[in-house]
């Protein structure tokens, strides 16, 4: 096998090798939805603190004094 026949199929199998990449990359960006086509995001529920009830928080960082029994 001569140079330029080494060289060759050093080639062709660095392109096979970015095909294989290029697909997998394909097959990502259409699950981020980059295709065109919107993507269904899904709407979260506000958290709501168990303490004081107010939204944007949770019990653990509640700003209100927790209320101890007695």
């Amino acid at each position: 096998m001569t140079i330029l026949e080494q060289a060759e199929d050093l080639r062709k199998q660095a392109i096979s090798l970015l095909l294989q990449e290029r697909e997998t990359i394909d097959q990502k960006l259409n699950q981020l939805g980059h295709n065109g086509e919107p993507v269904e995001i899904k709407n979260r529920k506000a958290k709501t603190c168990g303490s004081c009830g107010r939204e944007g928080h949770t019990s653990r960082s509640c700003p209100s004094p927790s209320i101890l029994p007695p």
